[in-house]
C-alpha cells in the first residue's frame, strides 16, 4: 500500500471508526450508573474524537520532516511531508541558504 493511500486510510479510520467506538464504549460503561443515552452519547463522542485527533496527530508527526537552518543562532525551519527523496533534498538545500539569513541570530 503506498504511504498516502496508508495515510487515507489511518484519517478515514479517525474520522469514523474512532468517534463510532468512543460513543459505544461510553455508552457501555455509563449504562450502568443510569446516565440517559441522550447525554452518553456526546461524551461517547467527544472521547472517540479526541482519541482520533491524538492519531491523526502521531500520524502526521511520523510523516513529517523538519529541516532546520544549520547556523548555530538561526531560528528557522521548514516541516515537509509526503515529498519524494529529490523534493526533501531541494527543501533541505532551501533551509540552509534561506532569505533573511543574516537577520535571524540571537544576540
Amino acid at each position: 500500500m503506498h504511504s498516502t493511500a496508508k495515510i487515507t486510510a489511518v484519517r478515514l479510520a479517525t474520522t469514523g471508526i474512532m468517534p463510532a467506538a468512543g460513543a459505544l464504549v461510553e455508552l457501555r460503561l455509563m449504562h450502568g450508573y443510569g446516565v440517559p443515552v441522550l447525554l452518553a452519547l456526546p461524551c461517547g463522542l467527544a472521547v472517540g474524537l479526541g482519541a482520533g485527533q491524538l492519531v491523526e496527530a502521531l500520524t502526521a508527526w511520523l510523516v513529517t520532516t523538519v529541516y532546520r537552518c544549520p547556523d548555530a543562532g538561526c531560528t528557522y525551519k521548514v516541516r515537509v511531508a509526503h515529498v519524494d527523496p529529490g523534493e526533501r533534498r531541494r527543501w533541505q538545500e532551501a533551509a540552509a541558504s534561506h532569505p533573511g539569513h543574516e537577520l535571524n541570530y540571537r544576540y
